[in-house]
């Protein structure tokens, strides 16, 4: 399945660092469909280059709504992970000025809140927003496992519950379990950064524990799409974890066959799962 052609024109992609932002990027291009690049703050690194593009700061939202418009865009997805500045850092232009109360609003918000105002703003300056599983239909997970068998559903309930629980405080989208207990929990630090600190904690213990991970509950599927690549898989194998599991249909895999591969060569379980 290739993206739906009929609904986008011209596509603008604010992004943030990570594969996602590039994949939805090539995705589009093979597809036939036209497509602007904002680096924000230089995080898309070097494959904006191969796409038209511009570098802009966070707080140039005028330039950014000129550039969206100059080059015809009239859909806009937002992708990639950006560190979140605070707001005394950003430097704002004349119409980034405008919005700054209703900003310093947004910032108070946690990130879903945050990301629900953007895009709002967006959508009140006539751009539609276009969530990346649209644009990347088969990279969404599928049911059942992808790679290796479960040892222990229990754990997947688990972390499942887990992530329910914390959902109304808006505080991340993946954990670790171990054994009928939480290991770690993702929060702004980001998925490979916990994994780090798993890797610390199980230093000179047997393979164990999984890594569990699915959109917020309530979130805006256009938003903020949980995905993981080959660089998750690997971060899990550092760490000694049995395998990873991921709701299907709501978590998106990048460069699914790499992933695949490095998965099977860690002996780790990939696993799609029914929430």
């Amino acid at each position: 399945m290739s993206p739906n052609t009929e609904i986008i024109r011209n596509l603008g992609i604010l992004a943030g660092a990570g594969a996602l932002p590039r994949e939805v990027a090539e995705a589009c291009r093979s597809a036939g469909l036209s497509v602007f690049v904002i680096d924000l703050e230089g995080a898309a690194a070097d494959w904006a280059g191969g796409f038209p593009h511009e570098r802009v700061s966070l707080g140039q939202v005028g330039r950014v709504l000129s550039l969206l418009e100059a080059h015809g865009c009239d859909a806009v997805t937002m992708a990639g992970s950006l560190v979140r500045p605070s707001l005394a850092c950003v430097r704002f232009d004349r119409k980034g000025l405008a919005f700054l109360p209703r900003v310093a609003r947004l910032f108070r918000r946690g990130d879903d809140g945050l990301l629900v105002g953007i895009a709002k703003l967006f959508e009140e300056e006539g751009f539609r927003i276009i969530g990346a599983e649209t644009l990347l239909p088969k990279a969404l997970a599928r049911v059942g496992a992808m790679v290796g068998e479960v040892p222990d559903f229990a754990e997947i309930t688990l972390g499942c519950a887990i992530l329910d629980a914390l959902a109304p405080f808006d505080i991340g989208q993946s954990v670790v379990v171990e054994q009928g207990r939480c290991i770690a929990i993702e929060a702004a630090e980001g998925t490979a950064a916990m994994l780090d600190r798993v890797s610390m904690l199980r230093q000179g213990r047997e393979r164990g524990g999984i890594l569990v991970k699915m959109p917020k509950y309530g979130q805006d599927d256009r938003l903020d799409r949980p995905a993981i690549g080959p660089d998750t898989i690997r971060a899990a194998a550092k760490a000694g974890l049995a395998g990873v599991a991921v709701e299907a249909g709501g978590v998106l895999i990048l460069d699914a066959t790499e992933t695949e591969r490095c998965a099977r060569e860690a002996a780790l379980f990939l696993y799609g799962f029914e929430r």
